[in-house]
């Protein structure tokens, strides 16, 4: 959208994942970095990164396509040019993943795809590492199990 309210191309959906916000996303790996590294968890989740109150600022991790009409191409311009141009987010929308506390959850994921997915994972790991609350973990059933099979396209 443009300072004026014109809307600028398509609209579009996109996939939110919260843990990728960069503060979160270094957060989860070094916590899960010491644990690989010790055999066991050594080093605790910033809890002040995990609140659940409205944020004035929120991250976007987008998959730079760089071709002349994409989102991603229009967004490093903007920021490039500094001309101001404003964006609209909506959200959320459609439907949640339906995740039960119970019984056995599996996924499908290649590529981008994954993202669909990355909170629940980062949720998993949460509850592994003890991380929840105690009124969050008393509503998880001890049949609970979520397996991610997970593949993505790698030139090296």
């Amino acid at each position: 959208m443009t300072k004026d309210g014109q809307h600028v191309g398509k609209i579009r959906h996109y996939t939110v994942s919260n843990c990728l916000a960069r503060d979160q996303y270094e957060d989860y790996c070094q916590a899960l970095e010491s644990a690989v590294e010790s055999g066991k968890l050594m080093r605790r989740l910033n809890p002040t990164l995990y609140k659940e109150e409205p944020a004035e600022h929120f991250s976007l991790t987008l998959k730079a396509y760089w071709n002349v009409n994409g989102f991603s191409q229009r967004l490093f311009d903007s920021f490039m040019t500094d001309d101001r141009a404003t964006f609209e987010v909506k959200g959320p929308m459609g439907k949640s993943l339906g995740i039960k506390m119970s019984g056995h959850h599996i996924a499908f994921g290649a590529g981008t795809g994954g993202i669909t997915f990355m909170d629940t994972a980062a949720w998993c790991a949460r509850l592994v590492m003890g991380e929840l609350s105690e009124e969050e973990t008393a509503m998880v059933a001890d049949d609970f199990k979520f397996t991610f099979y997970f593949t993505y396209f790698n030139e090296d």
